[in-house]
């Protein structure tokens, strides 16, 4: 999920970029009109940088400056666009005069009359003019705001930003033929700069929309993506930079550049160590955080499954009061027979059938206990019928008492379910539940519950629980697996399908609903088959 802070400090980033671009275009202006040289040519022997390109870098910078919002008025938009016209202008016509396509030097020299610059052989070296074109066009395509013209201008961006690091592996290690590809023309290292930065401005600008959006992101790929990226595009201007502005009689430029290497080796080894404590450190929170969320939602289900035991409550207590009847009641048969004399075989059926209720009620406190009992998730393989009927056990004295037969229909042959049993027991006995509270005013005639357990076609074991109530409006059923969303007024918590949801998805499967009113209800939910 993309962090609005983070992508917030991304897009303050293409702003810097346009406005270092301005700036650079200024200085190299400046450096015309004050006769210093350093600042539109770092040495005599090294390509200079053209008040033209001066000027196109000042435009395709306003112009990235004005696009960058995602949202921007009709006057910006139409103002960026014009913008960035003028800089693909300036980028053909540099073309076209060094081809030879048009009378030479006529724009340069117009250009350095129209700012007072007294220089020679203005006009624009052909990889400057390119890739000026080149820029211009990737800012109208990003103005457009269309998805697939935005990544066009993105993934232009980067390819431009790739092929300018041979520019500044040239000036690193000295190898003309780099920056240099048309005989004396080529390209500054202040051009190549400015326009790594604008690149770098383009993609960050729609940075959510592009393929490094994992850059904004709040998770371990956006911190890697973050650092590495940074690291990557810091190393070429770093490069092609401080060899040449260190370079002195003392330390030449070859000791310099090994130094740098070393430096740098030695710094991104540093980074990516503390980059992996980090992503360690997160990591350690991630399972604190998912375990303390498993132990939350273990209490929920517990605190779920006591409130369920207390709307059951008189149920139960039914249910158990009959086994200790019937043992009572066979107990003084057999004092009655005992008193009376007679044979000790009379008194082996009175006693079987005390065994046989004392086991029922032994196994309805046992299934009880075992339901309300705290205890972490645990997954076995259970048969689904056994799974359901066992659940059933807890519920079947209050659908009697309410009239409502539990018809179960389960597939034949299914393959056992690897599931933590009293979790999908309290999933089917919470919509059981619900399902005999919705039939409260049906007619007892048309009360009925169907229980259906079979394998999907996407091979998922599929357990649909059916009522005939009144079913439910499309309002109630987008909200209905809500927390705190009940119907049952003060008598519910609202936590019960919410839980029941929790628990189906955190098994890999899902949870849904189908009604119609007047028609009934069906909950439906899948568990993997393996």
């Amino acid at each position: 999920m993309v962090n609005a802070d983070y992508l917030s400090r991304l897009h303050i980033l293409s702003k810097l970029a346009a406005l270092v671009v301005i700036g650079a275009g200024w200085l190299v202006l400046c450096g015309w009109w004050l006769d210093i040289p350093v600042l539109y040519r770092i040495s005599p022997q090294l390509p200079q940088v053209e008040p033209t390109s001066a000027v196109a870098f000042m435009l395709t910078g306003l112009a990235l400056l004005v696009l960058q919002p995602v949202s921007v008025s009709v006057t910006q938009l139409y103002a960026g666009r014009g913008l960035a016209v003028l800089g693909c202008v300036l980028g053909c016509m540099g073309l076209a005069e060094y081809f030879g396509w048009v009378h030479g030097d006529l724009i340069g020299t117009r250009l350095a009359q129209w700012l007072r610059i007294e220089v020679p052989g203005s006009n624009m070296s052909p990889h400057p003019a390119l890739i000026f074109t080149l820029t211009n066009i990737a800012l109208l395509l990003l103005s457009s705001n269309r998805a697939l013209l935005v990544q066009i201008a993105q993934v232009s961006a980067l390819l431009g930003g790739m092929a300018l690091v041979s520019v500044f592996l040239g000036y690193a290690y000295q190898e003309d033929v780099f920056f240099r590809l048309f005989g004396e023309a080529g390209m500054a290292l202040h051009s190549a700069t400015a326009f790594a930065i604008l690149g770098w401005g383009i993609v960050l600008a729609r940075v959510e929309g592009s393929m490094l959006r994992v850059m904004a992101q709040d998770t371990a790929g956006g911190v890697v993506a973050r650092r590495v990226i940074s690291l990557i595009a810091l190393f070429p201007f770093l490069l092609g930079w401080l060899p040449l502005v260190l370079a002195t009689e003392a330390f030449t430029h070859k000791e310099v550049e090994s130094v740098l290497a070393t430096v740098l080796l030695l710094g991104s080894v540093v980074a990516v160590v503390r980059l992996a404590y980090r992503l360690d450190h997160q990591e350690t929170q991630y399972r604190q955080a998912q375990e303390a969320a498993r132990q939350h939602q273990s209490d929920l289900a517990h605190v779920a499954r006591l409130n369920t035991m207390g709307e059951m409550a008189s149920g139960l207590a039914h249910e158990l009061n009959q086994p200790l009847a019937a043992i009572a009641n066979y107990a003084a048969a057999c004092q009655r027979l005992s008193q009376n004399g007679d044979s000790p075989e009379r008194l082996a059926e009175p006693l079987a059938s005390i065994q046989q209720q004392a086991l029922r009620a032994s196994q309805i406190i046992r299934r009880l206990r075992s339901f309300v009992r705290k205890q972490h998730p645990q997954k076995v393989q259970a048969p689904l019928d056994t799974l359901i009927r066992d659940a059933l056990v807890l519920i079947k004295h209050q659908a009697d008492r309410m009239q409502v037969p539990i018809l179960l229909d389960v597939r034949k042959g299914l393959p056992p379910a690897w599931v933590d049993t009293i979790q999908i027991e309290q999933v089917i006995l919470n919509i059981v539940q619900n399902a005999l509270d919705a039939m409260k005013t049906t007619p007892s005639h048309q009360r009925q519950i169907l229980i259906r357990a079979f394998m999907n076609p996407e091979h998922y074991f599929q357990i649909e629980i059916r009522d005939t109530g009144a079913g439910m409006d499309a309002s109630l059923q987008a909200t209905v697996f809500d927390a705190f969303v009940t119907t049952k007024g003060d008598g519910g918590m609202g936590i019960g399908l919410a839980l029941c949801r929790s628990i189906i998805e955190a098994h890999g499967g899902q949870l849904w609903v189908e009604s119609m009113q007047g028609q009934g209800t069906t909950f439906l939910f899948t568990l993997p088959a393996r």
